[in-house]
């Protein structure tokens, strides 16, 4: 464990310190007192030291693509922009292990590991924008987790700045690595309540030698998603199944319908496998009655699903949670209240065979917002606010009810940041 300072840049910190920009960095409504950007973990840590003693709050920001989940800050005096941390720390292909600060679009990271034939099994989130930090503080997750996990399942090691102006590390660089407690998790999806993220260590995948996509329209959901279901469960090794709404607007015009239900399904691996995956999943998409059955040129499979990962933003965005077997249902009643209220279909995806469904409408409320989580709630799921524009967002709004682990929650929140430095309010139960 290093202490507060260590490693900083002689710059003294007030220096990197501006107040200039700070519209660019609002969340919703509150807007930042100041913006840092510091240039090196030590100097994350002692920026974190500084504000705690003096009672000033500080948001994390990477390259604010997920900002809108959770609720409102309630107070926002320093933005910590994390862009000057966007380096490769550490990379040996040979092992499959690579270390990069967390300021790290993204799109750079794979930009560095195509190099080697590899590549790292995050998406969900723009990749020219989202920073690998982002998308871990958020635990995004898209397409590929069908197959290779979500962040959870990649990270081996982290080093974080906690609000006291210490730098901790977590975890290994080596895959086998399970000595101590598995502190990483604790950052996983937090919103970086508990410690700011620096520099992750993960295992990467080599890239597949062949990739393929099929398509296949329903006019039936219950059919489309049963296919979707069972193709996802079954020994193909897809890579990801998901089906969405016909009209969806993030999908290219080419495939779009005015009603019904899509099916995609991404075929990876090595060549021969992957005809075999087309082979079965066209007789099985054909075989529960889809009305078309094609692929997108190869040209076009990467551009697919880059910008099919999540709905356009509709305005406000929801991500709905449950047993995979559930999922279809509750992305069916919630979308069908979102029609009603808004008088608009609503966009949604659905990731079959991890029980994750976003939803995107138009004419959002909070009345609507409820509606939808009770829904939810009531069949045995889950719902939390991604994006919420021009709507109030407190953290019942956001994230729901708590749950019987909050006083744990409550008590790590205590120990790590006793004076409520980092994003105070944001989280599960306003801490």
């Amino acid at each position: 464990m290093n202490g507060p300072g260590d490693n900083v840049n002689p710059v003294p910190l007030a220096a990197q310190v501006t107040t200039g920009e700070a519209e660019r960095f609002a969340i919703r409504s509150a807007v930042p007192r100041r913006v840092a950007h510091p240039k090196t973990p030590g100097e994350v840590a002692e920026l974190l030291a500084d504000a705690t003693a003096k009672g000033d709050s500080v948001v994390p920001w990477g390259g604010g693509t997920h900002q809108g989940i959770g609720a409102s800050p309630e107070r926002y005096d320093i933005a910590c922009s994390l862009s000057h941390l966007n380096e490769v720390v550490a990379y040996e292909p040979a092992d499959l292990v690579v270390t990069v600060q967390a300021g790290m679009t993204l799109g750079q990271a794979q930009d560095h590991l195509r190099e080697k034939g590899q590549f790292l099994a995050l998406d969900g989130g723009r990749p020219e924008m989202s920073t690998i930090g982002g998308m871990l503080a958020t635990n995004s997750s898209g397409p590929s987790r069908l197959l290779y996990g979500s962040a959870r399942d990649l990270v081996l090691g982290m080093q974080v700045a906690l609000p006291n102006g210490h730098l901790v590390r977590s975890g290994g660089k080596v895959v086998k690595n399970v000595v101590g407690y598995d502190l990483n998790k604790l950052h996983i999806g937090a919103l970086g309540t508990v410690g700011t993220i620096c520099e992750i260590t993960f295992k990467v995948h080599p890239l597949p030698r062949s990739e393929g996509t099929i398509l296949a329209h329903f006019t039936d959901f219950d059919a489309a998603n049963e296919v979707a279901e069972n193709l996802a469960r079954s020994n193909l090794s897809l890579r990801s199944v998901i089906a969405f709404s016909g009209s969806l607007r993030s999908a290219p015009a080419d495939i779009r319908q005015p009603a019904g239900t899509t099916v995609a399904v991404w075929c990876a691996g090595w060549p021969a496998a992957v005809e075999r995956q087309k082979r079965d999943v066209i007789a099985a998409l054909s075989g529960a009655g889809a009305s078309a059955v094609f692929g997108p040129n190869p040209q076009a499979h990467e551009t697919f699903w880059a910008g099919i990962s999540r709905p356009t933003a509709l305005g406000v965005q929801v991500k709905l949670a449950s047993l995979p077997s559930r999922i279809g249902e509750l992305v069916a009643v919630s979308s069908d209240l979102a029609s009603q209220a808004s008088d608009a279909e609503a966009d949604w995806i659905v990731y079959a065979g991890v029980g994750i469904a976003r939803l995107a409408f138009t004419g959002g409320s909070v009345d609507l917002i409820r509606r939808i989580r009770d829904a939810t709630a009531l069949r045995g799921g889950t719902c939390v606010v991604e994006s919420a524009d021009g709507v109030p967002i407190d953290p019942v709004l956001a994230w729901g009810p708590v749950r019987d682990d909050f006083a744990l929650m409550k008590r790590v929140k205590a120990q790590f940041d006793p004076k409520r430095t980092l994003n105070p309010g944001r989280f599960v139960g306003g801490i």
